[in-house]
């Protein structure tokens, strides 16, 4: 169980690092779309943090989605997704009760500052990263295979 105080405290944390690459692939049960295998986000806490995503080339859109072992998901950037109730196409979920992440973040708040016309899905990692206090050490492969 993780409450909202803890939310805050991992996610305003200084030192989290993610040295793994991140390479979206095809996978034969998410195909058209391509994915990222889960990495590991490394923290001072020593929570077991792990961040997958998905990239959707035919809309465009791109998910990145944080998850606490034992816990479940705490954050998820949605971008271009789907409309979700008030916070239109590109919103962030995030933990804001203790039960959230049973019910798989239904909060969640416009993000209109992002989107996909206007930057890559590079960018928007870079975005991420710096809002949420991320070094990203490895290599981010954009989901045109370019190594960037």
């Amino acid at each position: 169980m993780m409450n909202r105080h803890e939310f805050e405290l991992l996610r305003d944390l200084p030192g989290k690092e993610i040295t793994s690459d991140i390479v979206f692939i095809s996978d034969k049960y998410a195909s058209p779309n391509l994915i990222f295998e889960p990495v590991i986000v490394q923290n001072p806490l020593e929570w077991e943090v792990l961040l997958n995503g998905t990239y959707k080339p035919e809309i465009p859109s791109v998910t990145f989605n944080f998850v606490v072992k034992g816990v479940g998901p705490i954050c998820r950037l949605c971008v271009n997704s789907r409309i979700h109730k008030n916070s239109g196409r590109t919103h962030k979920h995030d933990l804001q009760d203790d039960n959230d992440p049973r019910k798989n973040l239904p909060y969640s708040i416009p993000r209109p500052d992002l989107n996909l016309k206007e930057y890559s899905v590079r960018k928007i990692w870079e975005i991420l990263c710096q809002q949420a206090n991320i070094r990203h050490s490895g290599h981010f492969i954009d989901p045109a295979g370019d190594r960037l």
